[in-house]
């Protein structure tokens, strides 16, 4: 039969992270996605030219910076597309602010935080004080930078240069060569702050500038006969930014992993299958896809860990 691919193996223990993964591979339902997930990230990030991960949802508050970071260093993508909130956050640890686990019983008690200085992020909070030093510290890098208009990964760069922090997922991506786009630049703090700046000087961030870049780098992919990859995490405005750079260049990507945990059938973006957009042209449809319908907060430290150990 066409239909059977081999037979369920039952799981062994493991003490490594990709033997796991890759004895999952052989099970059922989300834990063989996961599996597969592995082995197209594989390919992703040793075949690909383009090798593009997009984040949404509250990664680095939810403490998974380290890992991008690490995955940043050792170069496993070379484009990153991002809210504004992750590179917010991030930023905001770079200039010594911190996220605070709340109690599960508290997180709903969100008067009394607020009145102890703190916002929520469901079970973890930040306080807003923090967010005042990373806004003065932020201004202090931005008035450096000449006048002029910058795409996002432009300004990014800048800005990630002059990090110390080493543990910052946008100073890692800086120093090797990395490139942070962020689709939708003024929904978050940071947006606003530069924002602020154009009122009085000539300083000016283009998204349309971005898109333009890497449906640049799709065009250079097509043309040289490279296979493009991307990593899609949560999905939202960066999973559709990415993708569409690839419909507009006629560049499905060969390879596509999703982690979500929307379903399709409201018709969400996040939830929309790689099925879906191999339709669009968007994913290749020959090519190698894979969603996962799991929290991230769990499915990528298991895949960045199986790729980097």
């Amino acid at each position: 039969m066409r239909e059977i691919e081999g037979v369920v193996e039952d799981l062994e223990l493991e003490s490594n992270v990709k033997a796991i993964l890759r004895g999952m591979a052989k099970t059922a339902f989300n834990a063989r996605r996961l599996g597969e997930a592995l082995s197209i990230l594989e390919k992703i990030t040793t075949e690909c030219g383009l090798r593009i991960i997009a984040v949404a949802g509250a990664v680095v508050p939810a403490g998974l910076r380290g890992l991008l970071r690490e995955a940043l260093n050792r170069k496993l993508f070379n484009v990153v597309v991002s809210t504004g909130a992750n590179v917010t956050h991030d930023l905001l640890m770079a200039f010594g602010g911190k996220h605070y686990r709340l109690k599960l019983s508290d997180v709903e008690d969100d008067g009394a935080l607020r009145a102890k200085g703190f916002c929520r992020i469901y079970d973890v909070a930040v306080n807003v004080e923090d967010f005042a030093v990373m806004e003065k510290r932020l201004r202090g890098i931005l008035k450096d930078l000449e006048d002029k208009t910058y795409s996002t990964r432009e300004i990014l760069k800048e800005i990630g240069l002059r990090l110390r922090d080493e543990r910052s997922f946008v100073r890692a991506a800086a120093v090797n060569g990395c490139d942070v786009v962020v689709p939708a630049f003024y929904d978050s703090i940071l947006g606003v702050q530069l924002w602020s700046l154009t009122q009085t000087r000539g300083l000016r961030v283009l998204e349309a500038l971005d898109l333009s870049y890497l449906v640049d780098l799709q065009f250079n992919a097509k043309r040289q006969g490279d296979r493009t990859g991307i990593l899609i995490v949560g999905g939202g405005g960066p999973k559709n930014f990415a993708l569409q750079s690839a419909l507009i260049a006629g560049k499905p990507f060969d390879y596509a992993v999703q982690i979500t945990v929307d379903p399709p059938y409201y018709g969400g973006l996040s939830g929309a299958t790689l099925r879906e957009a191999v339709s669009w042209e968007k994913v290749l449809e020959k090519g190698e896809h894979c969603t996962v319908y799991c929290d991230f907060t769990i499915a990528l430290p298991l895949l960045l860990s199986a790729l980097m150990c």
